[in-house]
């Protein structure tokens, strides 16, 4: 919105499980937003909004992106992925389970040394 007055809008979608939007499922940056949509992240320029890449970053959904200098990491239901600014996938990992606690507690923590995630039977990931 410029002065009240909307510039663009889009449509975007992607296949795999349902996401939803909260602090952690997007990043706006100067000339750009990245948004996690189901299992992929896309990225669309600002202010037209026409897509500049999209990338699967899960098999199936991916709930947060976080920024490091670098590029991003997202962490989805089954893996988390790094990608770099062009929407590369730098690297994968996935668990045992989904990286999803049962009990809903945080499960995913990230700092300049590693990135720990918890899956479904607690098992801790670093």
């Amino acid at each position: 919105m410029e002065n009240a007055t909307e510039l663009n809008r889009a449509i975007i979608g992607a296949e795999g499980g349902a996401s939803t939007f909260h602090k952690n499922s997007q990043i706006i940056e100067n000339n750009r937003i990245l948004i996690c949509c189901s299992n992929t992240v896309i990225c669309l320029d600002l202010p037209t909004l026409n897509l500049n890449w999209k990338t699967k970053t899960d098999e199936s959904t991916s709930f947060n992106i976080l920024k490091i200098k670098k590029g991003y990491i997202i962490y989805g239901e089954l893996e988390k992925t790094r990608i770099d600014k062009k929407g590369n996938v730098v690297w994968k990992n996935g668990g045992a389970d989904i990286f999803v606690t049962l009990d809903g507690k945080d499960n995913f923590e990230t700092n300049d040394k590693y990135i720990k995630k918890t899956d479904w039977e607690n098992r801790i990931y670093k």
